[in-house]
Protein backbone atom coordinates (compact mmCIF):
# COMPACT_ATOMS: atom_id res chain seq x y z
CA UNK A 1 0.00 0.00 0.00
CA UNK A 2 0.73 3.61 -0.45
CA UNK A 3 2.23 5.03 2.34
CA UNK A 4 3.69 8.69 1.01
CA UNK A 5 4.86 10.03 -2.04
CA UNK A 6 6.66 14.05 -3.36
CA UNK A 7 7.42 14.94 -6.77
CA UNK A 8 9.08 17.80 -8.18
CA UNK A 9 9.49 19.70 -11.00
CA UNK A 10 6.17 17.72 -12.49
CA UNK A 11 3.46 19.57 -14.86
CA UNK A 12 1.81 22.38 -12.48
CA UNK A 13 3.84 21.18 -9.08
CA UNK A 14 7.41 23.23 -9.31
CA UNK A 15 8.42 23.46 -5.56
CA UNK A 16 7.95 19.77 -3.93
CA UNK A 17 4.32 18.59 -3.11
CA UNK A 18 4.44 15.97 -1.03
CA UNK A 19 1.13 13.41 -0.27
CA UNK A 20 1.37 11.30 2.65
CA UNK A 21 -1.46 8.67 3.84
CA UNK A 22 0.34 8.31 7.86
CA UNK A 23 -2.42 9.40 10.23
CA UNK A 24 -2.16 12.52 11.96
CA UNK A 25 -2.51 13.00 15.19
CA UNK A 26 -6.12 13.07 15.38
CA UNK A 27 -8.85 11.57 16.96
CA UNK A 28 -11.92 11.03 14.56
CA UNK A 29 -12.82 7.87 12.91
CA UNK A 30 -9.82 5.56 14.22
CA UNK A 31 -11.57 2.63 13.69
CA UNK A 32 -11.34 3.22 9.53
CA UNK A 33 -7.42 2.90 9.57
CA UNK A 34 -5.25 0.28 8.15
CA UNK A 35 -3.18 -1.08 10.97
CA UNK A 36 0.01 -3.09 10.58
CA UNK A 37 0.43 -5.57 13.38
CA UNK A 38 4.22 -5.41 13.45
CA UNK A 39 4.26 -1.93 14.12
CA UNK A 40 0.61 -0.60 14.41
CA UNK A 41 0.75 2.43 12.06
CA UNK A 42 -2.43 4.00 11.16
CA UNK A 43 -2.48 4.46 7.20
CA UNK A 44 -5.44 6.05 5.82
CA UNK A 45 -7.45 3.97 3.13
CA UNK A 46 -9.10 7.08 1.57
CA UNK A 47 -7.50 10.70 0.58
CA UNK A 48 -9.54 13.29 -1.34
CA UNK A 49 -8.28 15.87 -3.50
CA UNK A 50 -10.10 19.39 -3.53
CA UNK A 51 -9.40 22.49 -5.08
CA UNK A 52 -10.23 24.72 -7.91
CA UNK A 53 -10.02 23.45 -11.58
CA UNK A 54 -6.42 23.68 -12.83
CA UNK A 55 -5.21 23.79 -9.75
CA UNK A 56 -2.95 20.65 -9.73
CA UNK A 57 -5.02 17.86 -8.35
CA UNK A 58 -4.96 15.44 -10.93
CA UNK A 59 -1.41 16.32 -11.55
CA UNK A 60 -0.59 14.38 -8.28
CA UNK A 61 -2.28 11.44 -9.29
CA UNK A 62 -0.70 11.25 -12.84
CA UNK A 63 2.47 12.15 -10.88
CA UNK A 64 2.26 8.18 -9.27
CA UNK A 65 1.09 6.81 -12.14
CA UNK A 66 3.63 8.46 -14.36
CA UNK A 67 6.43 7.14 -11.85
CA UNK A 68 4.91 3.23 -12.01
CA UNK A 69 5.44 3.66 -16.20
CA UNK A 70 9.01 4.75 -16.05
CA UNK A 71 9.26 1.70 -13.92
CA UNK A 72 6.97 -0.79 -16.00
CA UNK A 73 7.76 0.53 -19.34
CA UNK A 74 11.21 2.14 -19.52
CA UNK A 75 10.16 3.11 -22.68
CA UNK A 76 8.56 6.26 -21.28
CA UNK A 77 11.75 8.02 -20.00
CA UNK A 78 11.26 9.48 -23.33
CA UNK A 79 7.94 11.27 -21.84
CA UNK A 80 9.18 14.45 -19.80
CA UNK A 81 6.79 15.94 -17.87
CA UNK A 82 8.75 19.10 -16.28
CA UNK A 83 6.95 22.37 -14.69
CA UNK A 84 4.96 23.64 -18.15
CA UNK A 85 5.20 26.48 -17.44
CA UNK A 86 8.42 27.64 -16.72
CA UNK A 87 11.35 27.53 -19.59
CA UNK A 88 14.20 27.53 -16.25
CA UNK A 89 13.04 24.03 -15.00
CA UNK A 90 13.71 22.07 -18.16
CA UNK A 91 17.01 22.59 -16.46
CA UNK A 92 15.88 20.60 -13.33
CA UNK A 93 15.59 17.46 -13.11
CA UNK A 94 11.85 15.81 -11.99
CA UNK A 95 12.36 14.24 -9.07
CA UNK A 96 10.07 11.47 -7.54
CA UNK A 97 10.08 9.73 -4.10
CA UNK A 98 7.58 7.04 -2.88
CA UNK A 99 7.18 4.98 0.01
CA UNK A 100 5.22 1.73 0.00
CA UNK A 101 4.83 -1.52 2.04
CA UNK A 102 3.75 -5.31 2.30
CA UNK A 103 3.02 -7.07 5.64
CA UNK A 104 6.16 -7.08 6.20
CA UNK A 105 8.80 -4.37 4.74
CA UNK A 106 8.69 -1.21 3.60
CA UNK A 107 10.53 0.27 0.48
CA UNK A 108 11.08 3.96 -0.20
CA UNK A 109 12.21 4.21 -4.21
CA UNK A 110 13.69 7.86 -5.40
CA UNK A 111 14.15 8.36 -9.00
CA UNK A 112 15.58 11.75 -10.64
CA UNK A 113 14.83 12.40 -14.51
CA UNK A 114 15.84 14.63 -16.62
CA UNK A 115 15.98 14.65 -20.59
CA UNK A 116 15.07 11.24 -20.85
CA UNK A 117 17.98 9.93 -18.78
CA UNK A 118 18.09 8.78 -15.16
CA UNK A 119 20.05 11.55 -13.08
CA UNK A 120 20.05 9.81 -9.55
CA UNK A 121 18.25 6.54 -8.67
CA UNK A 122 18.12 4.59 -4.85
CA UNK A 123 15.90 2.03 -3.27
CA UNK A 124 16.33 1.19 0.56
CA UNK A 125 14.47 -1.65 2.03
CA UNK A 126 13.42 -2.18 5.90
CA UNK A 127 11.69 -4.44 8.01
CA UNK A 128 8.45 -2.71 9.86
CA UNK A 129 10.46 -4.14 12.98
CA UNK A 130 13.31 -1.96 12.08
CA UNK A 131 13.58 1.55 12.14
CA UNK A 132 16.41 2.04 9.48
CA UNK A 133 16.73 0.89 5.93
CA UNK A 134 18.85 -0.96 3.90
CA UNK A 135 20.51 0.61 1.02
CA UNK A 136 19.51 -1.51 -1.97
CA UNK A 137 21.17 0.42 -4.52
CA UNK A 138 22.36 4.00 -4.94
CA UNK A 139 23.04 5.24 -8.29
CA UNK A 140 24.61 8.70 -9.53
CA UNK A 141 26.78 10.07 -11.96
CA UNK A 142 29.66 8.92 -9.98
CA UNK A 143 28.32 4.84 -10.14
CA UNK A 144 25.93 2.52 -8.88
CA UNK A 145 26.47 0.98 -5.36
CA UNK A 146 24.90 -2.24 -4.72
CA UNK A 147 24.00 -3.49 -1.22
CA UNK A 148 23.67 -6.76 0.37
CA UNK A 149 20.61 -7.33 -1.70
CA UNK A 150 22.37 -7.20 -5.62
CA UNK A 151 25.60 -7.38 -4.75
CA UNK A 152 26.44 -10.14 -7.04
CA UNK A 153 23.85 -8.66 -9.87
CA UNK A 154 25.58 -8.04 -13.17
CA UNK A 155 24.43 -4.56 -14.01
CA UNK A 156 25.69 -4.22 -17.24
CA UNK A 157 23.15 -4.48 -19.90
CA UNK A 158 21.81 -0.78 -17.58
CA UNK A 159 21.38 1.79 -19.89
CA UNK A 160 21.25 5.89 -19.00
CA UNK A 161 17.80 5.46 -20.10
CA UNK A 162 16.55 2.76 -17.84
CA UNK A 163 15.20 2.84 -13.84
CA UNK A 164 17.56 0.09 -12.57
CA UNK A 165 14.21 -0.98 -10.40
CA UNK A 166 13.37 -1.66 -13.72
CA UNK A 167 16.44 -4.33 -14.49
CA UNK A 168 16.30 -5.70 -10.93
CA UNK A 169 12.69 -6.58 -11.16
CA UNK A 170 12.53 -8.95 -14.04
CA UNK A 171 16.65 -9.87 -13.02
CA UNK A 172 16.06 -10.65 -9.49
CA UNK A 173 13.96 -13.03 -7.99
CA UNK A 174 14.12 -12.77 -4.43
CA UNK A 175 11.33 -12.65 -2.36
CA UNK A 176 11.47 -8.86 -1.70
CA UNK A 177 11.64 -8.21 -5.09
CA UNK A 178 9.07 -9.94 -6.18
CA UNK A 179 7.17 -8.07 -3.34
CA UNK A 180 7.84 -4.93 -4.84
CA UNK A 181 6.79 -5.87 -8.37
CA UNK A 182 3.29 -7.46 -6.88
CA UNK A 183 2.97 -3.66 -4.23
CA UNK A 184 3.73 -1.96 -7.57
CA UNK A 185 1.32 -3.49 -10.26
CA UNK A 186 -1.24 -3.04 -6.97
CA UNK A 187 -1.27 0.61 -8.01
CA UNK A 188 -4.17 1.28 -10.41
CA UNK A 189 -5.01 4.57 -11.95
CA UNK A 190 -8.41 5.52 -13.80
CA UNK A 191 -9.59 9.10 -15.03
CA UNK A 192 -13.00 8.51 -14.04
CA UNK A 193 -14.50 11.21 -16.95
CA UNK A 194 -13.56 8.47 -19.70
CA UNK A 195 -13.85 4.98 -18.18
CA UNK A 196 -15.22 2.01 -20.10
CA UNK A 197 -16.58 -1.02 -19.17
CA UNK A 198 -13.47 -2.81 -18.46
CA UNK A 199 -13.64 -3.24 -14.90
CA UNK A 200 -17.33 -4.53 -15.14
CA UNK A 201 -15.83 -7.27 -17.16
CA UNK A 202 -13.35 -8.12 -15.05
CA UNK A 203 -15.32 -8.12 -11.96
CA UNK A 204 -18.03 -10.02 -13.38
CA UNK A 205 -15.73 -13.24 -14.51
CA UNK A 206 -14.85 -13.94 -10.99
CA UNK A 207 -17.77 -14.97 -8.96
CA UNK A 208 -16.85 -13.55 -5.67
CA UNK A 209 -16.30 -9.88 -6.90
CA UNK A 210 -19.33 -9.70 -9.19
CA UNK A 211 -21.57 -10.93 -5.76
CA UNK A 212 -19.55 -8.04 -4.19
CA UNK A 213 -20.39 -5.65 -6.88
CA UNK A 214 -23.62 -6.42 -7.00
CA UNK A 215 -24.34 -5.95 -3.16
CA UNK A 216 -23.08 -2.77 -3.32
CA UNK A 217 -24.78 -1.20 -6.09
CA UNK A 218 -27.89 -2.32 -4.28
CA UNK A 219 -26.79 -1.17 -0.74
CA UNK A 220 -25.51 2.06 -1.96
CA UNK A 221 -28.54 3.13 -3.47
CA UNK A 222 -28.52 2.86 -7.46
CA UNK A 223 -31.54 0.68 -7.84
CA UNK A 224 -29.77 -2.59 -9.47
CA UNK A 225 -30.07 -5.79 -7.58
CA UNK A 226 -27.86 -7.80 -9.79
CA UNK A 227 -25.40 -7.96 -12.57
CA UNK A 228 -24.17 -10.72 -14.56
CA UNK A 229 -22.12 -10.93 -18.17
CA UNK A 230 -24.32 -13.28 -20.64
CA UNK A 231 -23.44 -13.58 -24.12
CA UNK A 232 -20.75 -11.39 -24.19
CA UNK A 233 -22.70 -8.83 -22.86
CA UNK A 234 -23.13 -7.19 -19.26
CA UNK A 235 -27.13 -7.57 -18.08
CA UNK A 236 -28.09 -5.41 -15.06
CA UNK A 237 -31.30 -6.89 -13.25
CA UNK A 238 -33.82 -4.20 -11.24
CA UNK A 239 -36.64 -4.56 -9.47
CA UNK A 240 -38.85 -4.62 -12.43
CA UNK A 241 -36.65 -6.30 -14.94
CA UNK A 242 -33.37 -6.50 -16.76
CA UNK A 243 -31.67 -4.68 -19.50
CA UNK A 244 -28.05 -4.56 -21.23
CA UNK A 245 -25.88 -2.22 -18.87
CA UNK A 246 -25.15 -0.31 -22.32
CA UNK A 247 -29.12 0.65 -22.50
CA UNK A 248 -28.62 2.52 -18.91
CA UNK A 249 -28.62 6.35 -18.19
CA UNK A 250 -24.96 7.65 -18.30
CA UNK A 251 -25.54 8.61 -14.60
CA UNK A 252 -26.37 4.38 -14.20
CA UNK A 253 -23.22 3.17 -16.16
CA UNK A 254 -20.61 5.34 -14.65
CA UNK A 255 -21.69 4.22 -11.08
CA UNK A 256 -21.35 0.76 -12.01
CA UNK A 257 -18.28 1.53 -13.69
CA UNK A 258 -16.73 3.21 -10.60
CA UNK A 259 -18.05 0.71 -8.39
CA UNK A 260 -16.37 -2.23 -10.45
CA UNK A 261 -12.64 -0.30 -10.14
CA UNK A 262 -13.28 -0.21 -6.39
CA UNK A 263 -14.47 -3.93 -6.16
CA UNK A 264 -11.42 -5.19 -7.57
CA UNK A 265 -9.08 -2.46 -5.57
CA UNK A 266 -11.25 -4.25 -2.43
CA UNK A 267 -10.53 -8.15 -3.79
CA UNK A 268 -6.88 -7.57 -4.55
CA UNK A 269 -5.87 -4.70 -2.27
CA UNK A 270 -5.16 -1.88 -4.63
CA UNK A 271 -4.27 1.82 -4.37
CA UNK A 272 -6.75 2.99 -6.08
CA UNK A 273 -5.86 6.40 -7.90
CA UNK A 274 -9.53 7.91 -9.40
CA UNK A 275 -9.39 11.22 -11.27
CA UNK A 276 -12.18 13.06 -11.22
CA UNK A 277 -13.83 9.98 -8.56
CA UNK A 278 -17.63 11.81 -8.20
CA UNK A 279 -17.64 11.78 -12.03
CA UNK A 280 -22.03 11.95 -12.50
CA UNK A 281 -22.23 10.04 -8.87
CA UNK A 282 -25.03 11.51 -6.73
CA UNK A 283 -23.65 12.72 -3.38
CA UNK A 284 -25.18 9.59 -0.98
CA UNK A 285 -23.73 7.29 -3.88
CA UNK A 286 -20.28 8.45 -3.63
CA UNK A 287 -20.52 8.60 -0.03
CA UNK A 288 -21.38 4.70 0.00
CA UNK A 289 -18.53 4.69 -2.20
CA UNK A 290 -16.13 5.71 0.08
CA UNK A 291 -17.41 4.16 2.95
CA UNK A 292 -16.75 0.54 1.32
CA UNK A 293 -12.87 1.40 1.69
CA UNK A 294 -13.38 3.09 5.36
CA UNK A 295 -15.18 0.17 6.58
CA UNK A 296 -12.96 -3.04 7.94
CA UNK A 297 -15.15 -5.23 7.55
CA UNK A 298 -15.32 -4.57 3.62
CA UNK A 299 -11.70 -3.23 3.14
CA UNK A 300 -9.91 -6.68 4.36
CA UNK A 301 -6.75 -6.14 2.34
CA UNK A 302 -5.99 -3.05 3.27
CA UNK A 303 -7.06 -1.16 -0.34
CA UNK A 304 -7.11 2.45 -0.49
CA UNK A 305 -8.73 5.07 -2.38
CA UNK A 306 -7.09 8.01 -3.70
CA UNK A 307 -9.01 10.16 -5.63
CA UNK A 308 -9.96 14.02 -6.93
CA UNK A 309 -13.62 15.31 -6.34
CA UNK A 310 -15.93 18.08 -6.29
CA UNK A 311 -18.17 16.72 -4.60
CA UNK A 312 -19.19 19.51 -1.86
CA UNK A 313 -21.18 17.06 0.75
CA UNK A 314 -18.75 14.63 0.98
CA UNK A 315 -16.04 16.86 2.71
CA UNK A 316 -17.66 16.77 5.88
CA UNK A 317 -16.72 16.23 9.43
CA UNK A 318 -19.33 12.94 9.44
CA UNK A 319 -17.08 11.31 6.64
CA UNK A 320 -13.88 12.30 6.14
CA UNK A 321 -10.85 12.67 8.64
CA UNK A 322 -8.68 16.33 8.00
CA UNK A 323 -6.05 14.05 7.48
CA UNK A 324 -8.09 12.83 4.40
CA UNK A 325 -8.74 16.05 2.90
CA UNK A 326 -5.96 17.37 1.04
CA UNK A 327 -6.39 20.44 -0.38
CA UNK A 328 -4.39 21.63 -3.72
CA UNK A 329 -3.45 25.55 -4.86
CA UNK A 330 -2.02 27.46 -7.32
CA UNK A 331 -0.54 30.61 -7.24
CA UNK A 332 -0.74 33.58 -9.85
CA UNK A 333 2.37 31.92 -11.06
CA UNK A 334 0.70 28.79 -11.96
CA UNK A 335 2.60 26.71 -9.27
CA UNK A 336 1.00 24.01 -6.88
CA UNK A 337 0.89 24.08 -3.22
CA UNK A 338 -0.16 20.16 -1.97
CA UNK A 339 -1.67 20.32 2.05
CA UNK A 340 -3.62 18.38 4.56
CA UNK A 341 -6.75 20.09 6.44
CA UNK A 342 -5.45 18.32 9.60
CA UNK A 343 -2.53 20.76 9.27
CA UNK A 344 -3.97 24.01 7.81
CA UNK A 345 -3.45 26.77 10.34
CA UNK A 346 -6.13 29.84 9.66
CA UNK A 347 -5.34 33.82 9.86
CA UNK A 348 -6.18 33.46 13.31
CA UNK A 349 -3.04 30.59 13.57
CA UNK A 350 -5.30 27.87 15.07
CA UNK A 351 -5.85 24.57 13.41
CA UNK A 352 -8.98 23.98 11.35
CA UNK A 353 -11.15 22.05 14.45
CA UNK A 354 -12.79 18.69 13.54
CA UNK A 355 -16.52 20.61 14.22
CA UNK A 356 -15.69 22.97 11.42
CA UNK A 357 -18.09 23.23 8.32
CA UNK A 358 -14.97 22.44 5.81
CA UNK A 359 -17.14 22.52 2.28
CA UNK A 360 -18.46 25.67 3.50
CA UNK A 361 -15.59 27.72 5.20
CA UNK A 362 -13.86 25.89 1.87
CA UNK A 363 -15.82 27.79 -0.63
CA UNK A 364 -15.34 30.74 1.44
CA UNK A 365 -12.05 30.89 0.70
CA UNK A 366 -10.88 30.09 4.25
CA UNK A 367 -8.37 27.36 3.66
CA UNK A 368 -6.43 29.17 1.08
CA UNK A 369 -8.31 27.85 -2.01
CA UNK A 370 -10.28 30.39 -3.42
CA UNK A 371 -11.89 30.61 -7.15
CA UNK A 372 -11.98 34.17 -7.77
CA UNK A 373 -14.50 35.65 -9.97
CA UNK A 374 -14.55 38.98 -11.59
CA UNK A 375 -17.73 40.76 -13.69
CA UNK A 376 -17.45 39.63 -17.85
CA UNK A 377 -17.50 43.65 -18.12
Amino acid sequence: MLVQFSVTNYKSIRETAELSVLEANITEFADSLIRNRLDGVGILPVVMLYGANGSGKSAVLEAIAHLKALIEEPDAMALDRGFALGEAMGEAPTAYDLVFRGDYREYEYQLKVQGGMIREETLYIRKLTDTTYDVAFDRDPEGVYLGEWLENLDISPVTDREPLLSYALSAVHMEEFTMIRSLLGKITYIDCSAMDDGPVEAVCREDAMRRLLAKALDRGGIGIQDIVEEGGKIIVRHGAGALPLEAEGHGVRQAVRVYAAAVLALAEGRTLLADDVNQKLHPKVFRFLLGLFTDPAVNTKGAQLIGTSYDMPTMANRVLRRDEIWLCDRNDRGETALYPLALFLKENGEKVRKDETYYKQFLEGRYGTDVLQRPMV
